[in-house]
């Protein structure tokens, strides 16, 4: 049963394309968590950023791999952004 629909953004899905293939693998396994069990999830460890507009998560795919999503209407969250650190 999927409790969040998701959507990226194109920078966001161009950026996945261009992934390798392990990497692409982790962030569609944490996709389909969060999608499935949603951002409470402990091991995608999300955070909150307040910001003036809206505010942002941040979830991850692994210890090195974050990702930060927005809510949008009802059970949809837009995935804004990628990151490695």
């Amino acid at each position: 049963m999927v409790k969040f629909y998701l959507i990226f953004t194109n920078k966001v899905q161009k950026q996945l394309d261009a992934l390798p293939r392990k990497d692409r693998k982790q962030y569609d396994k944490a996709f389909e968590i969060l999608a499935e069990s949603g951002p409470g999830y402990r091991s995608l460890r999300t955070h909150r950023y307040y910001t003036k507009e809206n505010d942002i998560w941040s979830s991850s795919a692994s210890m090195a791999k974050r990702f930060y999503w927005r809510y949008g209407e009802e059970e949809i969250i837009e995935i804004i952004y990628i990151d490695s650190h």
